[in-house]
């Protein structure tokens, strides 16, 4: 036979075959006479056993199958007609490889013995598995004659062993995949059995736990390694003692045996753990430990800036107004008297318009470091937006000890700080109110110690002021003057009067600057009354643009009625040049009224041009000039532009402000200042205005030096609507 084929079994050539040997035999043993008989019979007993249970087959020495039993038979699936004279590969597999025959046949070729388990198929292609001897046959002469072959069916045996292959494979793929899970996870896992024995754990495990990582193992309890890091200084203990160790090491055993609330833990190297602990159906603790030292940060980060301004580091309103309830409280209890102040620096807008927002943060920074140094530790110090603090002093005998701690900041206020190379005066204005007289609710302590620093401001700034109940009426006539206001704008009750301006070379009429004009209850109340409470009220947005359109609508009335008005010049609040729709609104009302563009001039001050929205504000500007709209720089030379301002803003005319005319004969420093801001304007191409002109010397002087146009009381004082015709005819 070839080696790659399994050699069929040499099993005696069928029954008739049997009978013929076993026939030969008996002659054989004839002589032995009834011994022959008696093995004759056991072997048949033999047989039928082996027949019973066992696969047997016989082949001759090539392999050829002479013999086969029913069993083999009926497991094959083939007959036995099919199965004589046929190799033994007629049930083969496939599934050995070669050599498995060729070592099986080298064995039985040399007279050996071979066992072992070999995968047959039957005839419909199934396949079943055999636990196969295979015996060499021998005559008397001790030549080979064939083979015996007895082969068990193991098939439900190797499939029973296949499955648990398969089952102990994929608990172990299991165990693998669980393992990689746990070292994939971030966090630190740990498991306790019943005996609080460690049973499974990550790394991040013995990580998180540096300083107890020499004793982590499977099988230590939980309270020794629990013990060996309080031992080595791994967590952070509120105290240090023996005892408070104990009882440290006991709340936590108490938490691990009841385990379902999150616990938070503190290590010595300032990491937090979250702990999430929860007990298994088997009765093991597993426990999840997370690192929350980012969380646990940026809680004390959110904290400090729910309580603590971002500059300075003072605190905020928010924690004033608690403190403040607090020492009301406390006072009221002792009996003892405290006071709130409110400190607002003085002129700080100008350290920020011409140093720039740096050096005012270097200005607050330093301030609020002296207000520390000055203060007690039992004071509060809070800083409430832009340059405005706010000072709690409680445990106070009286008014007195207010007064001499309100002196001491106001001194330290004025010590010189230097920035970028100069030095600086900062000095500030104080409102105090006292508690509890002055109120007794922190804000209305807030609202008279504001009303007592704006009496402070009014009174010429760098002093402190206390509340007084009269000083309340005045806050509220304020409050009064803009609710009437607010409803004003609303009803559309704001008129105007117009101030003519002529030219200083003929007298001749160029144009009008519009002023607002506003009646309350019979009572005309002035511009420096209601213009400041509109600008502090937020409504001097409104109150532009009433005027604004009420300019162009007496614009356009006079050009229907056959008169040139020339521009007509109308103020601009720095609020009303931020609104990003500002330039829009403005060209279309000029449509609306079917005026051209140079029909109207936009005045603004020096200080709008210093605003923090410059750029927007300078954007509005380009807007309005490239249309046509004449931009004018109101009361030039008294507030903190620099010249380059006269070059970054389309500016086409300049105005002399009043203070300037008003002794511009007999002040020879009003009157080369008149005359460079003259000169400053025509070499930058420019028409200068001079306002304020109210006798023919003023007027005389302002020709005599180039000055363009100028208004007064010697040319005219503002009109109202209905005078402005008559004006326009007389100067036909």
């Amino acid at each position: 036979m070839s080696l790659d084929q399994e050699p069929a079994s040499f099993e005696g050539g069928g029954r008739a075959g049997l009978c013929a040997a076993t026939a030969a035999a008996g002659k054989d043993f004839d002589r032995a006479g009834s011994k022959v008989k008696q093995i004759q019979a056991e072997f048949g007993a033999y047989k039928a056993a082996i027949d019973q249970h066992a696969i047997v087959a016989m082949t001759d020495r090539s392999g050829a199958i002479l013999y086969v039993n029913d069993l083999f038979c009926q497991v094959s699936g083939y007959s036995r007609g099919e199965l004589i004279g046929r190799k033994h590969n007629i049930v083969n597999s496939g599934l050995h490889p070669r050599q498995f025959f060729t070592d099986m046949w080298r064995t039985i070729s040399r007279g050996g013995l071979w066992h072992g388990e070999i995968c047959n198929r039957t005839k419909e292609g199934d396949l079943y598995w055999v636990d196969t001897t295979i015996v060499p046959l021998r005559d008397p002469s001790g030549n080979g004659r064939g083979y015996v072959s007895i082969r068990y069916d193991i098939t439900r045996r190797k499939a029973a062993e296949a499955a648990l292959c398969a089952e102990n494979e994929k608990r172990r793929e299991a165990e693998a995949l669980l393992r990689d899970i746990l070292e994939t996870i971030p966090d630190a896992v740990a498991a306790f059995d019943a005996d609080d024995r460690l049973a499974l754990y990550n790394e991040a495990f013995r990580r998180y736990y540096d300083k107890s990582a020499p004793i982590i193992e499977l099988g230590i309890s939980f309270e020794s390694i629990l013990r060996f890091g309080v031992e080595n200084g791994q967590f952070n203990l509120s105290k240090n003692t023996p005892e408070a160790r104990e009882a440290w090491i006991a709340a936590r055993m108490r938490e691990h045996h009841n385990p379902g609330k999150k616990v938070l833990q503190q290590l010595s190297d300032g990491r937090w753990l979250q702990m999430r602990e929860r007990q298994s159906r088997s009765g093991y603790v597993v426990g999840v430990r997370s690192d929350i030292t980012d969380l646990k940060q940026a809680e004390l980060v959110i904290k400090r800036q729910a309580e603590q301004d971002p500059l300075t580091g003072l605190f905020n309103r928010a924690v004033l107004l608690e403190r403040l309830a607090d020492a009301v409280a406390a006072n009221e209890r002792t009996g003892r008297q405290g006071a709130l102040m409110l400190v607002d620096l003085d002129d700080f807008k100008g350290v920020n318009d011409t140093l720039g927002h740096d050096a005012g943060d270097m200005l607050l920074l330093t301030v609020a470091e002296r207000f520390r140094e000055t203060l007690r530790k039992s004071d509060t110090i809070a800083r409430l937006g832009g340059d405005e603090f706010a000072i709690i002093v409680p445990n106070l005998s009286g008014a007195d000890d207010a007064v001499k701690i309100a002196e001491k900041i106001l001194a330290c206020a004025r010590q010189p700080i230097d920035i970028e190379h100069r030095s600086l005066i900062a000095g500030c204005s104080i409102g105090v109110a006292m508690f509890p007289d002055d109120g007794g609710t922190a804000r209305e302590l807030l609202k008279h110690a504001d009303i007592a620093l704006y009496q402070a401001k009014a009174r010429g700034r760098g002093v402190s002021c206390f509340f007084d109940p009269a000083l309340r009426d005045s806050v509220e006539q304020r409050q009064t003057t803009g609710d009437a206001l607010r409803v004003a704008l609303a009803a559309n009750e704001i008129d105007i009067a117009l101030q003519p301006q002529v030219s200083l070379e003929n007298r001749s009429h160029v144009g009008f600057e519009a002023l607002a004009r506003w009646t309350l209850n019979g009572r005309q109340i002035a511009p420096a009354e209601f213009i400041p409470v509109a600008e502090d009220s937020g409504l001097i947005v409104p109150l532009g643009l009433q005027v604004l359109e009420k300019s162009m609508e007496m614009a356009r009335e006079l050009r229907d009625r056959g008169y040139e008005p020339g521009p007509i010049a109308v103020n601009a609040a720095a609020a009303q040049l931020k609104q990003s729709d500002f330039a829009k609104s403005v060209l279309g009302l000029l449509r609306k009224f079917r005026l051209e563009a140079a029909a109207l001039e936009i005045e603004l001050t020096e200080n709008v041009l210093l605003d923090r929205s410059s750029d927007r504000i300078s954007e509005a500007l380009r807007e309005l000039d490239h249309a046509g709209v004449i931009i004018t720089l109101d009361d030039f030379g008294t507030g903190y532009a620099s010249l380059a301002h006269l070059k970054r803003y389309p500016v086409s005319r300049l105005k002399i402000d009043q203070s300037f005319v008003r002794e511009i004969q007999s002040d020879v420093c009003d009157a080369v200042i008149a005359r460079a801001i003259i000169s400053l304007a025509h070499n930058l191409k420019m028409s200068v205005v001079a306002e304020g002109v109210e006798t023919e010397q003023q007027f005389r002087f302002l020709k005599a030096h180039g000055c363009d146009h100028a208004q007064g009381y010697l040319i005219s004082r503002p009109l109202e609507p209905a005078s402005v015709q008559a004006y326009l005819a007389n100067t036909r």
